[in-house]
Order: C-alpha cells, then sequence, then structure tokens
C-alpha cells in the first residue's frame, strides 16, 4: 500500500482536535471503505513516533483495529508545518510539478520553505 499524504494529514489534524486526552481516534472513526488505508497509516504514524498508539493484530496480515492517544511533540511540529490548505496545496504541486517523491522530511522542509515565502512576501497563510 502507497503512502497516502492526504490521509497522514487528516489523521493528526483529527487526532489534535479530540476535545480531551480521554478520547481515541480509532478505526471506527472511519468510513468503512477508507478504514484499511486509516489502518495502515496509523501504523506509519506510530512507527514514525508521530503519534502515540496502539495496535490490535489479527492472526493474517494487516492491522485490525487501532486506538490513537496523542500527538507527540514531532506529531505537533510537523502537523503546524502543513496545516494551512495554501501550504499544504502548494507542497503537493511543488512535487507533483517536479517530479520528485514525497518523503517525510521533504515534504516538511518545503512546506517549511512555501510558508516563509508566503510571510516574506506578505500574502499571508490561511
Amino acid at each position: 500500500m502507497k503512502r497516502d499524504w492526504d490521509m497522514i494529514r487528516d489523521m493528526l489534524t483529527r487526532l489534535e482536535e479530540l476535545p480531551s486526552r480521554d478520547m481515541n481516534l480509532g478505526m471506527s472513526d472511519f468510513a468503512s471503505e477508507s478504514q484499511a488505508i486509516a489502518s495502515y497509516h496509523a501504523e506509519l504514524l506510530i512507527e514514525a513516533g508521530l503519534v502515540e498508539g496502539t495496535l490490535s493484530r489479527t492472526i493474517g496480515p494487516g492491522v485490525k483495529h487501532f486506538m490513537l492517544r496523542r500527538l507527540t511533540w514531532s506529531g505537533h511540529e510537523f502537523l503546524d508545518s502543513v496545516r494551512s490548505d495554501t501550504v499544504w496545496n502548494r507542497t503537493k504541486k511543488s512535487f507533483l510539478t517536479n517530479g520528485v517523491s514525497m518523503t517525510f522530511d521533504l515534504v516538511k522542509s518545503v512546506a517549511t520553505e512555501i510558508s516563509v515565502a508566503l510571510i516574506k512576501s506578505g500574502t499571508g497563510i490561511s
């Protein structure tokens, strides 16, 4: 399965928006047709150290269920770099235009550069 950067951004945003630390983001929070994709990306987010959570595995391949509890410091930092729709869309466009694969470090770096350019130009970020 390929990494879906829009799903990653969505999951981080949803987790951050939970109103209390007593709440979790789980598979049931996603439409049935996207649960397998969400499950795979939950595993990636935990592996990358962007979130704290647990996975419940079945005997077969894949993750049966996940429970994400909170963003880590790195998770907050990454989400802050891609939160703006303007920055996110320009970041994705720059990778498409240049034919470069989106890696974690490059996404964060390009998003940061775009944010700085928007700030310097005075156009702002939405």
